[in-house]
């Protein structure tokens, strides 16, 4: 399906790429990695398979965003592959876009990381456990960021933000599930590095007793637990 999804919008002229940890094998899970793919043109797209990211652009509007520092230029820049067509010429700059970019999708997989853990999607908790800690350590290196996970972890000064990337890396290859105590050890290191105060798994579920479905949301002063129950200024940092 996805070999006649490529061949399809090649077909029809446009430039289709792919990047992430497709491109790199020994990061590939093959329980929870979806793969990226990034078209350039305007062919239509009827379908796209479950497992497929797809971003949509221009080359134009591409090379805007790479100069203005959107951080998914540094996946394109460092690993990608062009499947059909050509990718422009990239000039990436580390600008406050790509921090404040970076540090809000950290929050938000944080955010995924706790929704999941209550409601027993252990796999999905680990995923987004996985990203949360890995763009962490990209944004400690990002003068000269790399996507690889043994090589990343090897550029850290921090050994335990290292050592806990390298064991995330190796549970979603071989047992995709993740623990509360390994959830608490995300929430430690993730939060000292970006500065901000994420909570415990405790303490989550304790705001969120009887209602597994609450919703949480994590910015720059630290999570909430949002009760369909309760009224808009009812709502706590945790």
């Amino acid at each position: 399906m996805l070999s006649s999804f490529i061949k399809d919008l090649c077909g029809g002229g446009d430039t289709v790429i792919l990047f992430g940890s497709v491109n790199r094998p020994r990061d590939f899970s093959r329980y929870l990695s979806d793969i990226n793919v990034l078209v350039l043109g305007k062919s239509r797209i009827s379908k796209v398979s479950s497992i497929v990211s797809l971003i949509r652009t221009d080359a134009d509007s591409l090379t805007n965003r790479c100069y203005y520092g959107d951080p998914l230029c540094i996946w394109l820049i460092k690993d990608s592959k062009v499947i059909c067509g050509s990718l422009p010429e990239l000039k990436f700059n580390v600008t406050t876009w790509t921090i404040d970019t970076i540090r809000q999708l950290i929050l938000n997989h944080m955010a995924l990381l706790y929704e999941n853990l209550l409601l027993g999607n252990l796999a999905w908790s680990l995923n987004n456990a996985y990203h949360a800690v890995k763009l962490t350590a990209i944004y400690r290196t990002i003068d000269e960021p790399v996507l690889d996970d043994k090589l990343l972890a090897g550029k850290l000064n921090n050994g335990d933000l290292s050592t806990l990337l390298l064991r995330l890396h190796n549970l979603r290859l071989s047992n995709p599930v993740i623990n509360d105590e390994d959830a608490d050890k995300v929430a430690e290191e993730v939060g000292a590095t970006i500065g901000v105060r994420l909570p415990s798994v405790g303490d989550v579920r304790e705001k969120a007793v009887g209602n597994p479905y609450a919703s949480i949301q994590c910015d720059n002063y630290g999570c909430l637990v949002l009760r369909s129950n309760e009224e808009p200024w009812d709502y706590y940092y945790i």
